[in-house]
């Protein structure tokens, strides 16, 4: 693989090094969490002293920034590991600050963003770390694409000191949207260019899509497959409180099931309870907005049933037959199972043993679900 090392100067990228010389390349795109890459490279090798902390790499089409830097000297060779973070990495380094906070001190309430979920998402990154933040938590480099009116369409999120790639992960995976980012107005050698900060909705190549992407035994598609049901983590009677309230016997308790569900009893009867924060509401709409909130919570509360699926492809390729965030078709006719799943990830590793391309399906965000992974072999 090629690799691109350049600095942001002056209001544009300028490379520093170009070269094909490192060696256990490997790099994960997420579709909306942070994710990284890594390599080796030699330390006698000319172009080493161009590895530094805080520059830009261009793997392919993935974009990061250096973070760690570890150099090995034995009898055998001298050798330097490079790591770092994608561009949702830098997410990572701000907190959501409300508006209203200035200084250095000072109280501070939450930051409020309704609509839809692309819009929430980008009133947060604009207020965070673009043209509404303070100067020295801008990122001069990165771009915001405009509002597409995509997601949920009467989205909301209160945020107060939360890290923003979290607030963001969280509002397009409950939405079912992605996070890109790609390089924009560049030429071949980047200069002049910005890094475009978008939200986008998933490609369809499930059984009724026009181009479907089946994973299945009997196609030959996937090798093996597990099915995974636990209700371990799993609630469905939620007593929400409001926050805020000076004594705690005078909070605002209310009971909420999911939608679509009646009140469990006896042994089907998991309870859990949650503080929710509701913004003032106007008189009598306390429970209406308290349980806008508890619905959203709810989510963590899902019961697992999860499918993975290893399989060997040597046809697929990725970004040409498939991408992150697309969403697939497992089948298992035996188990009488068929069920639509995103791919939530996509690692790609080069090293001697050749290249090899990792999909993962799902999120496997909580430790009662085990990430589905598929392993793509391109020889």
């Amino acid at each position: 693989m090629e690799i691109r090392i350049f600095d942001w100067e002056n209001g544009e990228f300028i490379t520093r090094f170009i070269t094909y010389k490192a060696s256990n390349q490997k790099y994960k795109v997420h579709a909306f969490e942070p994710s990284g890459f890594s390599f080796d490279f030699p330390l006698g090798e000319y172009g080493a002293w161009e590895f530094k902390r805080g520059r830009f790499v261009l793997i392919e089409d993935f974009i990061g920034v250096i973070e760690d830097i570890r150099r090995n000297t034995d009898a055998n060779n001298d050798m330097m590991s490079i790591s770092g973070k994608d561009i949702k990495g830098l997410l990572a380094q701000r907190i959501i600050i409300p508006i209203t906070f200035s200084g250095i001190q000072g109280t501070a309430g939450y930051d409020i963003a309704t609509g839809w979920t692309d819009a929430c998402i980008k009133h947060f990154w604009r207020n965070n770390i673009s043209v509404n933040a303070e100067l020295n938590r801008r990122f001069p480099f990165i771009i915001i694409g405009a509002d597409k009116n995509i997601g949920t369409s009467d989205d909301k999120y209160m945020a107060r000191f939360e890290k923003l790639s979290d607030v963001t992960a969280e509002l397009a995976n409950n939405a079912n949207v992605v996070i890109t980012s790609k390089l924009v107005g560049a030429t071949p050698q980047i200069e002049a260019g910005t890094i475009l900060l978008d939200v986008v909705l998933p490609t369809m190549r499930t059984y009724n899509s026009d181009q479907p992407l089946i994973l299945s035994l009997d196609r030959q598609t996937a090798l093996q497959l597990e099915h995974i049901q636990e209700a371990g983590g799993y609630r469905n009677a939620f007593y929400a409180t409001q926050s805020g309230a000076q004594f705690a016997d005078e909070t605002l308790t209310m009971l909420y099931v999911r939608d679509g569900e009646t009140e469990s009893a006896n042994l089907d009867r998991r309870e859990e309870h949650i503080n929710v924060s509701v913004n003032t509401p106007v008189a009598g709409q306390e429970y209406n907005e308290m349980r806008r909130q508890a619905v959203h919570d709810m989510l963590n509360y899902e019961e697992t049933n999860t499918l993975s699926a290893h399989a060997n492809f040597t046809h697929l390729k990725y970004k040409r037959d498939y991408d992150v965030g697309d969403f697939v078709t497992v089948q298992n006719k035996d188990w009488g199972i068929e069920t639509d799943i995103q791919i939530t990830a996509v690692e790609i590793s080069d090293d001697a043993s050749g290249r090899t391309e990792t999909m993962t399906l799902g999120t496997g965000e909580k430790s009662y679900i085990k990430q589905i992974l598929t392993e793509v072999k391109n020889i």
